[in-house]
């Protein structure tokens, strides 16, 4: 008799460790599953993070070049303030000093420093004493 219970113990203890062999199999399998998708994942990450990368040095790259332009075109325009007065942004300042404009108005209608506009005015002044 005590042969057979411990027959049945012993069955009951192979079942148990079998049951949990298999449930342990299925969580590993499980594992292995979420971890290659988060592997594919990292990959995609990677490739993203790289063509990012090439992006930001193209950007940077065409960044320079348009900051390159943007200050040759603000020395030619500086050059060609200089060549006459008349021109550009004193020609209409001028119009509008003769038209009774302030000096904000100057300053905001035609990118003049106030003492620019300070010195238009004074130039109109004394052009109308005359």
């Amino acid at each position: 008799m005590i042969a057979y219970i411990a027959l049945a113990l012993s069955l009951l203890t192979a079942l148990a460790c079998g049951v949990v062999c298999f449930w342990f199999k299925r969580q590993l399998d499980d594992l292995r599953r979420r971890l290659s998708l988060q592997e594919t994942s990292m990959l995609a990450l990677k490739g993203a993070l790289s063509a990012l990368h090439s992006e930001e040095h193209q950007f940077e790259a065409y960044r320079k070049r348009v900051d390159q332009q943007l200050q040759r075109l603000s020395e030619q325009q500086e050059q060609v303030l200089m060549r006459d007065a008349d021109e550009g942004p004193y020609r209409q300042a001028l119009r509008m000093v003769r038209q009774g404009a302030t000096r904000d108005d100057l300053v905001a209608g035609c990118g003049l420093s106030a003492g620019e506009a300070e010195l238009l005015l004074a130039m109109h002044r004394d052009q109308s004493l005359s």
